[in-house]
């Protein structure tokens, strides 16, 4: 009896563990994990979405500026157009039915189509997240006003990148093997969908893939024209209408890094049509798209002959943002000044290093979105109220400062910005990416900028910066550190949450 106990929890372990055995790390897929040299460029200009209430008033305004700004580019390409967003549709999740929300997916599509009808020769790229179709191999219905014009949609092929879900995917890549996918008919539908209410529920196949928690997570618009440089509009909104009272931040930059950028996404498109499921519209659309823009860009051996020593606009994407935040963390001492305007902070190794800095005199202000909701629903503040206490916390706490930007009428701090400055860096760092493992180590797909002495960029931004830090607008854009109070106890539970979710990436950050 022994014996067979022991054979049989050998057997069990053996199972458990074959699919880590057997499946290792794989490598990044072409177009991805990018630092490009410094690039100079002939225009550059920041744009910022400001979301504030005035309590006083009882008035909600929005400030933005970034949409306006991807519209206009749409109607000023001439040689071609590629857009790249992760979240890309009508959904509204559990907001308020009241608030009225203009639908940022749907007149982004009228714009490409508007566009298509006036340039019927102009090659148009879209690349999206799966999620977008809710991880169906079906299309989405609100892309096939593009695909019928000859546009072709890329749903990114998520297979390719890393997993951050150690304990889930590495068991469903291996099992499923012996499991075809089988058709799901809809009456086994049955999951309610937290972005539409309204809408189809989801199976479980769709809720399983989900689990996988990685994406597409990149916010490009690139275009391209005769007699200038091509443009590229890179960020942190999603033209989703669940997100259309968040704050964000985006930059415009005409030179050879959109042509840098333009190359990833041409790349990303490439491996994820391999499978024809991830192709909404004919391959032939597709193939020729391709070609006509890979045949307008900058050749990848002229890149070097654009390069600038250390000064201008460098294109990073994933863990390469990583690296580049580390090494100028590394490099911070009393003489340095850092400003962090930031979404989701997490990363563990980011804040260590952000720990030794504070330790070495480096003077430190967040910003920091209060995690407080997301599409409506109420959430723990984690894991940015967890982050923030963990650092005011410090004994070296003396140089930093934290506060809140509120999430009123269930908008979000979307803003992912990094700015250093110390004697020999004039560093401001933007995009898509949170500071969070999953931004940041390889596992989604990220696009962000870093610029050196590019005067116009920091500038704003450190005006734009003191103005929510000193409530410039309204009385209570931001919040002291201290006004958000919990009892220790919740402080406590909430930092065994976030340890948990961190560790097991079982989270939306």
């Amino acid at each position: 009896m022994r014996l067979f106990l022991k054979l049989l929890i050998g057997a069990v372990l053996g199972i458990i563990l074959l699919p880590y055995l057997v499946i290792h790390k794989s490598a990044m897929p072409e177009g991805t994990d990018l630092s490009s040299p410094f690039f100079g460029y002939s225009e550059v200009e920041l744009f910022l979405d400001r979301t504030y209430f005035d309590e006083e008033n009882q008035k909600l305004y929005l400030e933005h500026t970034i949409f306006d700004q991807m519209l206009a580019e749409i109607e000023s390409a001439e040689t071609f157009l590629i857009l790249d967003f992760f979240f890309w549709n009508p959904w509204k999740g559990s907001l308020d039915k009241n608030l009225k929300i203009n639908s940022l997916s749907k007149r982004l599509i009228s714009a490409i189509v508007d566009k298509r009808k006036e340039r019927p020769e102009m090659p148009i790229l879209i690349v999206t997240d799966p999620i977008n179709r809710l991880y169906r191999p079906n299309d989405s219905k609100q892309f096939e006003a593009l695909t019928s014009l000859g546009i072709p949609v890329i749903y990114t092929d998520l297979s390719r990148l890393r997993d951050p879900n150690f304990l889930y995917s590495k068991q469903v890549h291996f099992w499923s093997k012996f499991y075809p996918e089988k058709p799901e008919k809809k009456r086994f539908r049955f999951i309610p969908n937290p972005m539409d209410w309204k809408g189809d529920k989801l199976s479980f196949h769709q809720l399983a893939k989900s689990f996988h928690l990685k994406s597409n997570h990149r916010k490009v618009l690139i275009s391209g024209h005769k007699d200038k440089a091509s443009r590229i509009l890179i960020g942190s909104l999603n033209p989703a209408d669940s997100g259309a009272l968040n704050s964000n931040m985006a930059v415009l930059i005409e030179g050879p890094v959109a042509d840098y950028a333009a190359r990833s996404e041409l790349m990303i498109s490439r491996w994820s049509s391999m499978n024809p499921s991830n192709l909404q519209g004919d391959s032939f659309s597709f193939e020729d798209t391709f070609s006509r823009i890979d045949y307008q860009l900058m050749r990848e051996v002229d890149f070097s002959l654009y390069r600038s020593k250390n000064k201008g606009v460098r294109y990073l994407s994933e863990g390469s943002i990583k690296r580049a935040l580390i090494d100028l963390l590394n490099e911070a001492d009393s003489e340095t000044e850092i400003d962090i305007s930031i979404f989701y902070m997490s990363d563990r190794k980011l804040i260590r290093a952000l720990k030794s800095a504070l330790k070495r005199g480096a003077q430190v202000r967040l910003l920091m979105d209060q995690n407080k909701n997301s599409f409506g629903f109420k959430k723990l503040g984690i894991p940015n109220r967890c982050v923030a206490d963990e650092l005011m916390n410090m004994k070296e706490a003396t140089s930093l400062e934290i506060r809140w930007v509120p999430t009123t009428q269930n908008g979000q701090y979307h803003t992912k910005a990094f700015r250093f400055y110390n004697e020999g860096n004039d560093i401001l760092l933007l995009g898509s990416a949170n500071l969070t493992q999953r931004s940041l180590n390889n596992f989604n797909l990220e696009a962000n900028v870093l610029f050196n002495s590019v005067l116009p960029v920091s500038n704003q931004f450190d005006q734009y910066f003191e103005s929510v830090w000193n409530n410039a607008k309204v009385a209570n854009e931001s919040l002291a550190y201290g006004d958000l109070k919990n009892p220790q106890w919740v402080q406590f539970i909430r930092v065994l949450f976030y340890r948990f979710q961190e560790w097991t990436q079982l989270s939306k950050f």
